[in-house]
């Protein structure tokens, strides 16, 4: 459970020092597969506590909007170059619309 927390922590505060990250097409598409499995897989990981995933889609961009336990996530990969790994990430709407100016 920490390690998620300290992910979740570091992967938000990589994407809060990119310059001009909301013109940049960092945010990618969801994991293929089916959106409620991927969803609920991405967000558990990165929020053990929720509970049942609910109304998963896949947006036009491959994104995936997803509902646990009354809030919505967006779920999106992001390419770490400096590290060449590609980062499964699930974030609040509220906080992707605040943090990287994506909606869900």
């Amino acid at each position: 459970m920490i390690f998620a927390v300290r992910l979740r922590l570091v992967a938000v505060g990589w994407l809060m020092t990119v310059p001009a990250f909301a013109a940049a097409p960092l945010v990618r598409a969801a994991p293929s597969g089916d959106a409620t499995a991927v969803a609920s897989r991405i967000i558990k990981h990165n929020f053990p506590s929720c509970g049942v995933i609910s109304g998963a889609t896949r947006q036009s961009d491959g994104s995936i909007h997803a509902t646990c336990d009354g809030t919505d996530y967006l779920v999106f990969t992001v390419f770490n170059e400096k590290e060449g790994k590609l980062l499964e990430l699930a974030m609040s709407c509220a906080a992707a619309r605040r943090l990287v100016n994506v909606g869900c």
